[in-house]
């Protein structure tokens, strides 16, 4: 074969094989010289959507998921360009940088091992190497921050203090209770159904008795607060289940309730402590006043730099290759 036909041959099926993996893959958006394919939105918006199933309130899942659907593109876009800006002002993330953030990943979670370390991230469905990329982005976009942003100046305790006057409503806590609770899970087939009701109505009689609620709770609670005597902490008024929600901020502090009757079993719980609804005092929240205001100065900033950005970038979007599901 002619070594230019040749040559040409390759080149051309080369161009075919990229138009044809664009046609397959997809290519969601373009910022510059930089791609969001079908398949990384996707990945994207499959993990965002499984996030906030696992870490939203049932009555609150499909609003947060309808929001975060419509900032995704937008949320992938700032970080192209976030990138796109590193490179332009020369900056990258060497491999010790890189490793010394894991390490604090590490020492953040308590993770000791590289084999505790995987697990945990199999646990949460990531991949090594995904989490370095994601943790690689977000030196580099600290690293142009701190180059291009200001920083800001804290506010002093004077000034805290004249936005907590005016403010204070915001930080107003909740109606809450103190609990413990023994909760006894129902078969998943039915049988022996009533023989778990019945011993739930025991350990509520006993503990109504004067029986230690803590020790019963250790004893025979068939949850993890079980190691701990069954103690919840404090919960706000509207957190619970409606039925126990009902039932515990209609009783007096010391009242054992139940046993209630859910679809993962029988609640016994015991009121400790009945808290009102009331206005922290400056000191307790002056940390997360002072915290609220550096976030809302940021996110101002951040705002405004990427829309600079944007306005001096070549930016494309695919609408009919953004997946839904």
């Amino acid at each position: 074969m002619n070594k230019k036909l040749g040559f040409a041959l390759v080149v051309a099926l080369a161009a075919v094989q990229l138009q044809a993996s664009e046609m397959i893959e997809g290519i969601v958006a373009r910022v510059g010289d930089r791609i969001i394919t079908r398949t990384q939105y996707a990945r994207r918006l499959h993990d965002g959507l499984a996030e906030i199933e696992k870490t939203s309130p049932p009555e609150q899942v499909a609003a947060r998921k309808d929001e975060y659907r419509k900032s995704l593109m937008n949320d992938l876009l700032s970080e192209l360009l976030l990138k796109d800006r590193a490179d332009r002002l020369g900056l990258s993330v060497s491999q010790a940088e890189l490793n010394d953030a894991v390490k604090r990943l590490k020492d953040q979670y308590g993770i000791t091992t590289d084999a505790q370390f995987t697990e945990s991230l199999q646990s949460s469905g990531m991949t090594r190497p995904e989490m370095e990329a994601r943790l690689r982005d977000t030196i580099l976009t600290n690293k142009v921050f701190s180059k291009e942003l200001k920083p800001r100046e804290e506010l002093t305790d004077r000034e805290l203090r004249e936005k907590y006057d005016k403010e204070k409503d915001k930080y107003r806590l909740p109606e809450r209770a103190h609990l413990r609770e023994i909760i006894l899970v129902k078969p998943a087939d039915g049988a022996g159904a009533a023989a778990v009701q019945q011993k739930a109505d025991e350990l509520a009689a006993q503990a109504r008795s004067g029986e230690d609620f803590a020790k019963l709770a250790a004893a025979n609670s068939q949850v993890s607060t079980k190691d701990k005597g069954g103690d919840m902490g404090e919960v706000a008024r509207g957190e619970l289940l409606p039925d126990l929600d009902k039932a515990v901020f209609n009783s007096a502090p010391g009242t054992v309730v139940g046993p209630i009757a859910t679809k993962s079993g029988y609640h016994i719980l015991k009121i400790e402590q009945r808290l009102p609804s009331e206005v922290p005092a400056f000191e307790s929240v002056k940390e997360k006043l002072r915290k609220d205001v550096s976030d809302d100065t940021f996110q101002r900033d951040y705002k405004s730099y990427v829309d600079r950005l944007r306005k001096d970038a070549f930016i494309q979007i695919n609408e009919a290759n953004i997946p839904t599901v």
